[in-house]
């Protein structure tokens, strides 16, 4: 694999299982120096393990137990990305993976519920951008990921549906606004279900809903891995993709165009 990312420091939140991982790991193999994130302890064995996997492959690794939702981990991020980054001080690539949700219809919707997830989702991703900022080398690099429940109709992820339809507006009002002022682009994936820890949490009645869909996928009849979407963030994170900003790349095989 090429070490195009040599020299650069990449934040990615969320990164201790799942798609976060398999970035992280995607970019320190690239020759990327990598932040791993993960807020519960319970997740703390496995971003060691991110950790040791992104330092074997020849770059360095920093593992932080932070929340993105809070002011206080946001900060601890930054300050960490940039003790990673050595001498250079500066962030060149902010993969915002970290996301919380709950199987919930409308009816038990609650103000808990709603300010958890927006505060992860949503504000959790504004305000590191926003911390980020000051500090994000030109040609730098934002990548967001989003689901194929932002424009699917799904029953019970209308708060996790509706956060991640924020992240694609996210994308193009920051490729905008940010794009000739810091040199950077900011692009979104849209994932469609990949095997995750979280997939397989997610309540039966919409796995069964889901079922006839992912059948009828037309890559191939199932849900995604991690590895069909890591290289599809380390593409938007590469030089190659200087003319690609403010877009959304659909990761799914297919599924939203059945």
């Amino acid at each position: 694999m090429t070490r195009d990312f040599a020299g650069k420091t990449a934040i990615v939140t969320g990164s201790a299982r799942g798609i976060g991982a398999a970035i992280a790991i995607h970019l320190g193999q690239r020759g990327a120096n990598v932040l791993v994130n993960y807020t519960s302890d319970r997740s703390k064995e496995a971003a060691d393990q991110v950790g040791s996997k992104v330092s074997n492959s020849g770059a360095r690794a920093a593992v932080i137990q932070a929340d993105v939702s809070k002011s206080e981990g946001r900060e601890a991020m930054v300050q960490r990305a940039l003790e990673l980054s050595g001498s250079e001080r500066k962030i060149d690539i902010l993969v915002h993976n970290a996301a919380v949700g709950d199987d919930c219809g409308l009816a038990d919707l609650s103000d808990e519920l709603y300010d958890r997830i927006n505060d992860t989702n949503i504000k959790g991703v504004a305000f590191l951008t926003k911390a980020v900022l000051p500090h994000i080398a030109r040609n730098g690099r934002i990548v967001l990921m989003s689901s194929i429940f932002a424009r699917q109709g799904n029953p019970l992820t209308c708060l996790y549906s509706a956060s991640k339809a924020s992240l694609e507006a996210f994308a193009r009002v920051w490729a905008t606004e940010l794009g000739q002022k810091y040199g950077v682009t900011v692009n979104c994936v849209n994932p469609g279900p990949v095997a995750t820890d979280m997939w397989f949490s997610t309540d039966k009645e919409l796995l069964d809903a889901m079922q006839p869909t992912i059948e009828a996928t037309p890559a191939a009849p199932r849900v995604g891995e991690v590895e069909d979407i890591a290289p599809i963030v380390g593409f938007l994170c590469s030089e190659e993709s200087r003319w690609v900003t403010g877009n959304v790349i659909c990761a799914n095989g297919g599924m939203l165009f059945h």
